[in-house]
């Protein structure tokens, strides 16, 4: 046995008041001499025994009441023993809801979710009177309906009914640690957790620190935590998913054809057969589409459908198939603004004596790569200088600067344009024969923090073509070269470098301040050193080669690579912000607004919101900078943002994980592993979820008796005395 509030343990030594008083009592007497006082003292002689008894019992039932009381307060309760037939084993329990994109599976009557929601009332239901629970929705974050147990289930019942599901991933190990958290140091003889999910096995990925996790609360003698899972929904065998969608060339230029890539992923057990795919743009007819003949069980397929955006504002891009019986992976949205020009700066190190022998010859013809007769007409502008040529120049009227095989610029120039890309411009820089690498190391990178890395020694011969390195063929995970991902869009590795400058990252001891932090590789040599580094730099983004942008050192400027690679650069570069503009869901959006904005009210329209139905949030200052915030993105599908004075509109789009469509679930060794620290159970129309959990609960609370008790002792305490005290 053992006691809930031990504490109140203290009380026990109330129990000697009585004794003192009594004792105290049968001191505080008089010695009064009169007449009859030998009749008093014969009649005491003669009831004396019979009266130490009386007050003995009043004695010790007045002890014994105050015994009870303070057992009654300190709660015992037998933690081993199904003491069921007192009905006292009180609950505290957390109820987790899977609330994932998986749970929208229906079987045609219902989804997941909806039996997920009917088996958590059959817990509140099955809860012993007394009893309180929490409420969490469990996706890849635990979110509170009812933060804290509750002993009013009516409540409880109240917001699983109103509870929803969302396009979110699934990762249980965080919702069972908050789960944990909040029963930890309840005192209450039974604590329970109820995971109620369809065992889709993208959830369960961190299983064995889930074990860990379960078997150090279970193994707790003040916790006595014991875990259920109850799973719902019937295996499925078939779903077809649009797992990626991206604007190939990552650049949208107003009135231009846009190559959109689509992932097609099939997840059933066997191959899908003409499957449309449509494409459309603002929520208008499709336009464009294309039909895959055949998926073959467990694999995908990429597609390239077309669209124009009309007007340099924000749009929405979707993706669909036919609808199926999981629905949040059948559509994918994106969004994009059309861009009207991207003005860029070449400033020439080496010029040459004709043009095709100027440094940027080749780069200036993948930035406009379209007859010389449609140029002037192209959206993406190129100005060409030489280095002498920068002191006439404004940096702030390009979108983006490239400096190619530039010995080094002046300090003022220096300065110029690091404010310039602080404030929001982009830099691309290509290295060459001429370039001081002390200038671009001390100057641009120490001083300024300005560069991503450092360029150390130049390595390779140029004159020669026996030996050279190539390009990476696997692991594009930037979004620069994410692209290449997809096989049908050719590879990077055909490239040869035959000279480069070896690259540096800052190393891990350098970096004491923020403006050091945050460079990464984009893309890597066939010998793991870096070949391209980016980096942030306050709003604006700069990325760092580290051969030429001629074929002076390599032949990728006449590689068909080349101009996806540039372009997407280019996106980088001028669009970074954008970025921020397609999310995964659940992400907050955050995006830096103008000053003049501070303090207004946005209203954001959601996928899920209908008619005149909004969300408020608003421009607020965050560390000095104005920022919109806004954290409610559990649906896939685009959100738009509106401003009034000035009338301004955003609009962002949030992606569901792919790994949310696999219809994999938890294996039966899976669930073995999982029964060594809870139970398991599958919820089925006619069982009941109270005698599912009921034969697991063990232990009682004695309180309720022992007040029962305690006021049978007062009672009998009260009639003594006065049955007592009579006359006789």
């Amino acid at each position: 046995m053992s006691f809930l509030n031990p504490l109140m343990l203290f009380g026990l030594g109330a129990v000697s008041i009585p004794i003192i008083i009594h004792f105290l009592n049968r001191r505080r007497f008089r010695k009064i001499v009169w007449a009859a006082m030998k009749f008093i003292q014969l009649s005491v002689d003669k009831n004396q025994k019979r009266m130490n008894i009386e007050d003995l019992i009043l004695l010790i039932l007045r002890c014994a009441l105050l015994l009870i009381l303070a057992l009654a307060v300190a709660r015992p309760a037998w933690r081993d023993s199904a003491l069921g037939s007192f009905g006292l084993a009180k609950v505290s329990s957390v109820i987790l809801i899977d609330n994932s994109g998986s749970m929208g599976m229906s079987d045609g009557i219902e989804t997941r979710f909806e039996q997920a929601r009917k088996a958590a009332t059959d817990v509140v239901d099955s809860l012993p009177t007394g009893s309180s629970a929490a409420v969490f929705l469990a996706s890849d974050a635990a979110q509170p309906l009812l933060g804290e147990p509750t002993h009013d289930l009516n409540l409880v019942r109240k917001v699983i009914r109103e509870a929803k599901l969302s396009d979110r991933s699934t990762e249980m190990y965080a919702p069972l640690q908050t789960a944990i958290e909040t029963l930890r140091g309840r005192a209450v003889v039974q604590k329970e957790i109820y995971v109620i999910t369809d065992g889709q096995l993208n959830g369960w990925r961190q299983l064995g620190d889930i074990q860990t996790l379960l078997k150090t609360a279970n193994s707790d003698p003040n916790e006595n935590l014991r875990a259920h899972l109850i799973l719902v929904g019937r295996k499925e065998e078939q779903n077809v998913a649009i797992a990626d969608l991206s604007l190939a060339s990552g650049l949208s230029p107003v009135g231009r054809p846009l190559r959109f890539e689509v992932t097609v992923s099939n997840e059933g057990i066997e191959k899908a057969q003409n499957v449309k795919v449509t494409l459309q743009v603002d929520n208008g007819a499709p336009v464009d589409q294309l039909v895959i003949p055949n998926i073959p069980a467990e694999e995908s397929r990429s597609v390239s459908l077309f669209a124009r955006l009309d007007s340099d504002i924000w749009h929405s891009v979707t993706a669909k198939i036919s609808q199926d019986r999981m629905p949040f992976d059948d559509s994918r949205t994106l969004a994009v603004r059309g861009i009207k020009e991207i003005k860029a700066l070449l400033v020439d190190g080496d010029p040459g004596q004709e043009p095709r022998e100027a440094e940027s010859f080749f780069l200036r013809h993948a930035l406009t790569p379209v007859p010389f007769a449609e140029r002037a007409e192209y959206f993406i502008k190129p100005e060409l200088i030489t280095a002498s040529e920068i002191a006439r120049i404004r940096f702030d009227d390009y979108d983006v600067v490239v400096l190619a095989n530039v010995t080094a610029l002046t300090e003022a120039q220096s300065q110029l344009l690091e404010r310039y890309v602080r404030r929001g411009g982009g830099l691309l820089v290509f290295p060459g024969a001429r370039i001081s690498p002390t200038y671009y190391n001390q100057t641009l990178h120490r001083i300024l923090n300005l560069l991503p890395g450092t360029y150390g020694d130049s390595v390779g011969d140029e004159e020669q073509d026996q030996e050279y390195l190539t390009l990476q063929t696997r692991n594009y995970d930037h979004p620069i070269v994410s692209l290449w991902r997809n096989q049908n869009s050719g590879t990077l590795a055909s490239a040869r470098f035959y000279r480069r400058f070896e690259m540096r990252l800052p190393a891990e001891e350098e970096e004491t301040t923020n403006k050091t932090s945050g460079a990464k590789v984009v893309l890597r040599f066939s010998d793991e050193s870096p070949a391209m580094m980016e980096k942030i730099y306050g709003l604006g983004r700069v990325v760092q080669f580290a051969s030429t942008a001629d074929i002076e050192w390599n032949d990728l400027p006449v590689r068909p690579a080349v101009v996806p690679l540039i372009h997407r650069t280019l996106a980088a570069l001028v669009l970074h912000r954008d970025q921020a503009a397609n999310l995964p869901v659940g992400q907050p959006f955050l995006r830096r607004m103008h000053a003049e904005l501070i303090g207004k009210n946005a209203r954001v329209t959601s996928p899920i919101h209908e008619g005149d139905n909004r969300d408020l949030t608003k421009v607020e200052m965050n560390e000095g900078v104005p920022f919109i915030h806004y954290g409610a993105t559990d649906h896939a599908g685009l959100y738009e943002v509106e401003l009034d004075d000035p009338p301004t509109v955003l609009k962002f789009s949030t992606q569901p994980d792919p790994g949310e469509s696999s219809l994999a679930e938890l294996a039966e060794g899976d669930l073995e592993e999982i029964r060594k620290v809870a139970s398991v159970s599958e919820r089925k129309p006619n069982a009941s979820i109270r005698q599912l959990v009921a034969k697991h609960r063990v232990g009682a609370e004695f309180w309720m008796p022992l007040t029962i008790l305690m006021l049978l002792v007062a009672g009998a305490e009260t009639f003594l005395a006065q049955w007592f005290s009579r006359s006789k």
